[in-house]
């Protein structure tokens, strides 16, 4: 396998500030979304759909979106420690993998990698990227044994060793400065009359899928005593198994342990014939949950679609999964302002609503503009959206 590799890589070179990007979604895209018989009859009282933003952090470099942001504080915190060895772990065709081997090597760190994988059969672009950054790798197709080899060797590993997902506080660190410009960004796109705008008065919702949950976790750490809501959805994992472990990673993150409400966790149902996959709220144990990573033809049709009406490519395993029934319930104006969320600080007063289950009627207060964040990870699915050839 030939694989172009540099000494060394400054994303600053090529994105100064690794800058964000906000796409507001028109409306007009519900209704390519939707069959006739979903779509709601708007009448003149009816209060306005809230708008709807996406944060591009898929447009980073390679379309490694959020994981540049973790990687900044880490790659600070081997800077100061002076350390030139990383060992890691995880899935080889998983998107940590490829994204930390790829930054981390090509900013000069010596990069071990102990990888699995369940398909010794399977070939994907990430795990070019994981074997062409590594400088040493050892793939086994059982995660135990990858987990046990990486515990024996972090034991006497000559550098700093990451768990799985790359749980350490440098990824807080490097994120803090992120949702400080975010902060910023949706201010500005929501006082359109031009005053100084504080936090406490920001209305909205900053929504995102929870995959190792570092990310979520930090957003609610950073906005936690602001009147902006940060939602996560869970994506292969339901949050009944989620939450527990949330003061682990809030610690090994050097997060403060805030307990997380419940209300602020979503999960997909399964699509059925009677179902409107709507993201759900409530504690209901007879739902079922959409398997995680399973992709079917239907799916990855609409998001070719998707990318046809909007120049942007979701990918199947997680953004796929939650923006087409968000755009569901805005299109049938299932988002009211609820009341408000428990408060433990009492520093909160009236905060954002949330999506509902389609059980709370519909407010006439102005509806709460909703900031997705796209975190990246497409590289690998390029193929959804690239022509074939037939011939």
């Amino acid at each position: 396998m030939n694989f172009v590799l540099y000494d060394r890589m400054d994303p600053s070179r090529f994105f100064p500030s690794l800058p964000i990007h906000v796409a507001e979604i028109p409306f007009t895209i519900l209704d390519s979304f939707v069959s006739k018989a979903e779509k709601t009859v708007r009448s003149l009282d009816t209060p306005s759909i809230p708008t709807l933003h996406f944060i591009r952090d898929d447009l980073l470099p390679f379309g490694f979106g959020t994981k540049w942001r973790k990687t900044q504080g880490i790659l600070q915190y081997l800077q100061k420690n002076q350390i030139q060895k990383v060992l890691l772990w995880g899935a080889i065709h998983g998107n940590y993998l490829a994204s930390f081997t790829t930054i981390l090597r090509k900013n000069g760190f010596t990069v071990d990698t102990i990888a699995y994988t369940r398909d010794p059969h399977l070939r994907s672009y990430n795990e070019r990227l994981v074997r062409g950054h590594s400088h040493t790798l050892v793939c086994y197709a059982n995660r135990k044994l990858a987990y046990a080899d990486w515990l024996a060797k972090e034991k006497v590993y000559p550098g700093l060793s990451l768990p799985e997902f790359g749980i350490h506080p440098g990824q807080n660190n490097g994120l803090h400065s992120f949702w400080q410009e975010i902060e910023k960004k949706i201010i500005q796109s929501l006082d359109t009359s031009h005053h100084q705008m504080n936090r406490q008065k920001i209305k909205a919702i900053l929504r995102m899928e929870i995959g190792s949950g570092a990310t979520f976790l930090s957003a609610f750490d950073y906005f936690y005593e602001s009147s902006l809501l940060v939602q996560g959805v869970m994506v292969g994992e339901t949050k009944e198994t989620w939450i527990p472990k949330t003061k682990d990673l809030q610690k090994q993150l050097g997060l403060k342990n805030i307990p997380i409400p419940t209300e602020q966790i979503l999960e997909i149902p399964k699509e059925g014939k009677n179902s409107k996959a709507h993201l759900q709220f409530d504690n209901n144990r007879n739902k079922t949950s959409l398997s995680f990573g399973k992709q079917t033809k239907s799916q990855k049709e609409w998001i070719r679609e998707f990318y046809r009406n909007t120049n942007i490519l979701l990918e199947p395993i997680y953004s796929g999964m939650t923006v087409k029934p968000l755009l569901r319930e805005l299109n049938e104006m299932q988002i009211t302002m609820s009341k408000p969320l428990p408060n433990p600080s009492g520093s909160l007063s009236n905060p954002p609503s949330s999506l509902s289950s389609g059980k709370n009627p519909i407010s006439s207060i102005q509806p709460t503009p909703i900031f997705y964040l796209h975190q990246g990870g497409q590289i690998q699915h390029l193929d959804l959206i690239l022509e074939k050839d037939h011939q």
